[in-house]
């Protein structure tokens, strides 16, 4: 505030007369965020051209005079737009270059859902056709071996044999399992139907936290590896994607 506002500006005595009140619950406050800062007109105007033209603001002053307080309230001035939600899928023909997909707000929660619940009703099935197998093939290897003549006790531990084996494979199916759930798409950003557009605080944030990273995965041989696209993470500036990066104290 210069100078010349302060001049036009009425005294606090003065305006307290004007007013009756007898506590600050009797002062109404304004619904709106931005319209909640005092003595920022102009800095409040300049905000809203932004919000509304979707440009940079740069703004310059002293602690406390309502800088990230008129940032928060840029939102409730972007363009009503469909905010976009961001996954990540394996890339059958490089893993280590995972394929990124967007797509319309609120999705990418239903996609990812499908996506587990086919993969677990796969795996079920194959299980308990394994586990009928199983059980069929020792069931009738006792059979044969007390209803021949003479009994033969030896096919039974064949059959026996023959079934721990093919619980062996069920158990590696079961860790095929795990990988094929670990194969469905990663959530990067998401969003729900109705959202405002995001508000991302990235003050002091490092490189990675700010553009994105990559996780280390300490177990990267013997089947413990973890996909690499699980591996992906967004940063702020994806997040705030449709919305305001706050970056305070550059």
């Amino acid at each position: 505030m210069n100078k010349k506002q302060n001049d036009l500006l009425p005294p606090i005595d003065e305006w307290i007369k004007k007013h009756r009140f007898k506590t600050t619950r009797d002062i109404p406050v304004p619904k709106r965020l931005l319209d909640q800062v005092i003595g920022q007109e102009k800095a409040v105007e300049v905000v809203r051209k932004a919000a509304e033209q979707k440009r940079h603001v740069m703004l310059i002053g002293d602690p406390g005079t309502g800088k990230s307080m008129i940032a928060r309230a840029m939102t409730e001035f972007l363009p009503k737009e469909e905010l976009e939600d961001i996954l990540v899928y394996p890339n059958p023909e490089d893993p280590n270059t995972p394929l990124v997909r967007v797509v319309p707000g609120g999705k990418a929660k239903e996609i990812v859902k499908a996506k587990r619940a086919e993969a677990k009703k796969k795996s079920e099935q194959q299980s308990s056709i394994i586990l009928s197998l199983v059980i069929l093939i020792i069931m009738a290897s006792l059979l044969f071996a007390f209803t021949s003549v003479p009994p033969h006790p030896e096919y039974a531990l064949f059959g026996i044999l023959i079934g721990i084996m093919i619980y062996i494979f069920m158990a590696r199916g079961l860790a095929t399992q795990r990988t094929e759930l670990q194969n469905t798409p990663k959530i990067l950003v998401a969003h729900n139907k109705g959202d405002l557009p995001p508000f991302v605080d990235a003050t002091a944030a490092h490189s990675g936290a700010l553009l994105g990273d990559v996780r280390h995965d300490p177990f990267q041989s013997a089947g413990l590896e973890t996909p690499p696209h699980q591996l992906v993470e967004a940063g702020a500036i994806h997040r705030a994607h449709k919305g305001v990066l706050y970056i305070d104290e550059i």
